[in-house]
């Protein structure tokens, strides 16, 4: 995901910080790929160049939590309950001059949707600032 960012010409900086015995889950890997790719996608087009954007994990015991941090100026409050329904999109758009159709999101919910998981965001995050989108999936084994 961070290589495809740099190809699509990306210019923030990223950090992947995952734990090395991080458990799977039972999920579709090329529709979480696609998930992740839409909020990665949504972090550079929303933050300028010299933001970081981070690519972490967080296991709890029944789930594990991909998380997609930035320091970016975070998300507006009266936009953040709709970001993840269709068409919502952000007062500025950077990378993509405005390019973008408000479904990146809503997609990457359907998605966590269907797997049994779930989405949220939260902004800011620190010091005012940054979002960080959080994607969980159970641990529980399938029946």
């Amino acid at each position: 995901m961070v290589s495809a960012a740099w190809r699509r010409g990306a210019l923030q900086r990223f950090v992947v910080d995952l734990p090395t015995d991080l458990p799977l889950v039972r999920a579709d890997a090329t529709l979480v790929e696609q998930a992740v790719g839409n909020i990665v996608a949504n972090a550079i087009s929303h933050t300028p160049p010299d933001t970081r954007v981070i690519v972490g994990a967080d296991v709890v015991r029944d789930r594990v939590a991909l998380l997609v941090s930035d320091d970016g100026p975070g998300i507006a409050p009266g936009v953040l309950p709709h970001i993840f329904d269709k068409f919502v999109k952000g007062p500025v758009s950077t990378a993509d001059g405005g390019q973008g159709t408000g479904l990146g999101l809503a997609i990457a919910k359907g998605i966590m949707d269907a797997h049994g998981g779930s989405i949220a965001a939260e902004s800011p995050v620190s010091e005012g600032r940054g979002t960080r989108m959080t994607l969980s999936f159970s641990r529980k084994e399938a029946a």
